[in-house]
């Protein structure tokens, strides 16, 4: 997961290739005028591939983008929603459109982060938290974690600590994880990875293998 533990724009294109593979559909030549490039750049690549990127959350269709109380949200789930200021009211004289906004939670609560920074947070996101393959551990006691977090290494990216320091990102190349006090959040590339903490013995709350 190297592209992951220094994110730069090239990160989202490179992590999903990573995880998800080849695409399975043509590259398109999206109309999107206007629209910041991080954003464009996230529409282009979901558009190869025939699985949604966007599983637990949604991602509004690049048509259903308007403005809403000066905001135009993108991405939101049963209880939260992140936007970024409508374009055509932050455009800077003589600089045009700034291409990498601050995405805010709510409308209303800055995240600190850039758009082309979150968007790579969005897709790490929906691949652990609407995995094809994983597994979940709630309220974990402290050696249990240790004892997840030693078969997976932390990326050094500071994205992976938001928006709480204390549950953190881990990975390799066939594995995600999110873990914290409350959580052991897994998810695989494929099957075969998640054998990794069989030995653990832990009484897992949901593993996608029993289904």
């Amino acid at each position: 997961m190297y592209e992951l533990d220094v994110v730069t724009p090239e990160s989202l294109g490179r992590f999903v290739h990573r995880w998800y593979g080849l695409p399975d559909r043509p590259p398109v030549d999206l109309p999107l005028p206007g629209v910041p490039e991080p954003l464009a750049g996230w529409y282009r690549v979901a558009a190869r591939y025939s699985l949604p990127l966007s599983r637990d959350h949604a991602m509004r269709p690049w048509t259903d983008l308007r403005p809403e109380n000066g905001m135009v949200r993108f991405w939101e789930g049963a209880d939260d929603w992140y936007s970024i200021p409508d374009w055509k009211n932050w455009k800077i004289p003589d600089v045009g459109v700034p291409g990498d906004p601050e995405v805010y939670e709510n409308d209303e609560f800055p995240t600190g982060l850039s758009l082309s920074r979150f968007l790579v947070y969005a897709a790490v996101y929906e691949a652990t938290y609407a995995p094809l393959h994983g597994l979940v551990y709630l309220e974990p006691a402290p050696d249990e974690l240790r004892a997840v977090k030693v078969r997976l290494r932390e990326l050094d990216d500071a994205l992976w600590h938001w928006p709480d320091p204390r549950t953190r990102y881990y990975g390799d190349d066939d594995l995600l994880g999110h873990l914290g006090p409350d959580r052991v959040v897994l998810a695989a590339r494929h099957r075969d990875a998640l054998g990794r903490f069989d030995g653990l013995g832990l009484p897992w709350d949901w593993d996608t293998r029993q289904a």
